[in-house]
């Protein structure tokens, strides 16, 4: 028991090394979510509003739709205490991960009764580079299963305990409804299904009061959830990112007056068609290249990349199944029902929105795929064990030289090469211009920023005003009764003082002298800033202009 305590801080001390180290300068720039939601936090923590002069709301208007309300809260803390700078941004979502670990080890060695194949899953879990990646930016993903795998410890726990913990439980779920979009499906299944399998031991083992305790806990939480689930604050995002947008799916589709024969209607119709789509997406997420060769998105085309998981890790996962699925090992039938539960749900939400592997929305998957090469690792472990000094010692340096390549390979292709690559898509030099156009602010009658920008032609849109809040440490009260923030007849205009926000048509804003404009290339062509001041030049990681500075 002594040895397993070691091993797993040993464990968490990693998984806090890579969540933590040069959290403020990876990802290489604040994202957009990230500035929203840091500043929304910054606002009600001195104003008990949101940017929009909402009280204490319970969902945040976003761009293009509204953001479920936890993390904002729960970053307060970190906000007063550290700013609103990059490290305060991002130390919630870092920490709540590193306590993820912890309770996978709980839940796991719960699960199986098996202390070392939980501590294989939690390595596993802590290395990931899944699990990492959204961990070192302000994900609401993480926070969210951070509440369902503790509320599910805390459930298999109060069927030992006679449902002591059943109602705390209850409220993690719930609490999970208002912290991320995927788990607003997979919540309310997961937990009907947690019902269903645990059935006879909930009645036989709990008191009714218990119970009744614990269902109205979840009622007086899910009741409002509906509301907003079925308001236009939660429509528009489901309306949004719904599969029946998805642009690959409305060439397959037959037109309304498109005339189908009989076979077409029975074999091709349009919801069959949705349905073989839906199926394709959902299976996909099981896909092994995905899994373990190209899932992350880090490197360039053509370049060796990582998937979710290492490859090392991907024989230690073929054996998970075959121990688990084939021989039917480790799982008692409860158990084995509840895994494929959680298996099952994992990427169903992810599948029914409009963009094919999507890692974040489908993150509930954790820590069930993990388990699996947990297991893995502890069949193999158990093959060691036997083996002469000399052999254990040679199998033991080799696995573990084989691992320790592969972090590096990921921190290296994640600290230095993914930055170079892709900075661009993180709004890389947003920082800088809203530093420099922030200390000459008084100077210029007017500051307009485009926010169309891009190496390729202005076909990224950022949200540069909310760069220009956060950076500028803008006072929120301000903000909200400024006459130009927020009005207008779609009640979204982010101008503030003296931004403005709008696309540069160079022809004719060259000759508004007194301005400062901040564009791409594309909308400060340099070839036509011959009798214009550059006054500072932006570049992107990969030495590609990203903004110029303007005076006419």
């Amino acid at each position: 028991m002594r040895k397993e305590k070691i091993i797993l801080v040993f464990v968490l001390l990693l998984g806090i090394f890579l969540r933590f180290w040069h959290l403020s300068s990876r990802p290489i720039s604040l994202s957009i979510d990230e500035v929203a939601i840091a500043y929304n936090s910054y606002s009600v923590l001195k104003t008990g509003r949101d940017e929009w002069g909402e009280f204490i709301p319970i969902a945040f208007r976003s761009i293009g739709d509204y953001k479920p309300p936890v993390l904002e809260y729960l970053m307060i803390p970190a906000v007063a205490t550290f700013g609103l700078t990059e490290f305060g941004t991002r130390f919630t979502v870092a920490l709540f991960s590193v306590l993820t670990l912890i309770f996978v080890y709980f839940l796991i060695d719960k699960m199986v009764g098996n202390k070392k194949i939980a501590l294989f899953t939690t390595f596993s879990v802590a290395i990931s580079p899944w699990h990492i990646q959204f961990s070192r930016m302000t994900h609401e993903a993480v926070i969210a299963l951070f509440f369902v795998i503790f509320g599910t410890w805390l459930f298999l726990r109060s069927l030992e305990k006679k449902g002591n913990l059943l109602w705390l439980s209850g409220l993690l779920f719930s609490i999970s409804l208002y912290t991320y979009h995927a788990e607003r499906l997979f919540t309310p299944l997961f937990v009907f299904g947690l019902g269903l399998i645990f059935f006879k031991e909930i009645m036989l083992k709990i008191h009714y009061k218990k119970i009744l305790l614990s269902l109205v806990v979840g009622l007086i939480f899910f009741i409002p959830f509906l509301f907003i689930m079925f308001g236009p604050k939660g429509r528009t995002r489901a309306f949004n990112a719904f599969l029946g947008h998805d642009v690959e799916i409305n060439y397959q589709l037959h037109k309304e007056d498109e005339k189908l024969t009989f076979w077409q209607k029975v074999f091709d119709s349009n919801p069959l068609i949705v349905f073989n789509f839906w199926a394709k997406r959902y299976l996909n997420y099981f896909d092994i290249p995905y899994l373990f060769f190209n899932g992350m998105k880090l490197s360039i085309s053509q370049a060796p990349g990582i998937g979710l998981f290492y490859l090392f890790e991907l024989p230690f996962f073929l054996a998970g199944i075959w121990q688990v699925f084939i021989k039917r090992n480790f799982l008692d039938k409860k158990m084995f029902h509840f895994f494929i539960l959680w298996l099952g749900l994992g990427p169903l939400a992810a599948s029914i929105a409009n963009n094919e592997q999507h890692p974040a929305r489908s993150l509930t998957f954790v820590p069930t795929l993990q388990l699996l090469v947990g297991v893995g690792l502890y069949t193999a472990w158990k093959k060691i064990i036997p083996l002469s000094c000399l052999k254990k010692v040679i199998a033991v340096s080799v696995i573990t030289l084989i691992v320790m390549i592969s972090i590096i390979y990921y921190l290296d292709l994640y600290h230095f090469h993914y930055p170079i690559n892709f900075s661009e898509y993180w709004s890389y030099g947003m920082k800088e211009v809203a530093e420099y156009v922030w200390a000459h602010q008084k100077e210029y009658k007017n500051i307009i920023i485009d926010s169309s920008f891009g190496t390729s032609g202005p076909f990224t849109v950022g949200t540069p005003h909310l760069y220009m809040y956060f950076y500028g440490r803008y006072d929120p009260l301000s903000l909200q009764n400024d006459p130009r923030h927020g009005k207008g007849p779609d009640r979204d205009s982010s101008d503030f003082l003296n931004f403005v926000f709008r696309p540069i048509y160079w022809p004719s804003d060259r000759y508004k002298k007194g301005d400062l404009f901040v564009g791409s290339p594309w909308s400060l062509p340099p070839d036509d800033l011959k009798e214009a001041k550059i006054l500072k030049t932006v570049y992107f990681k990969n030495d590609a202009t990203a903004f110029l500075i303007v005076a006419p």
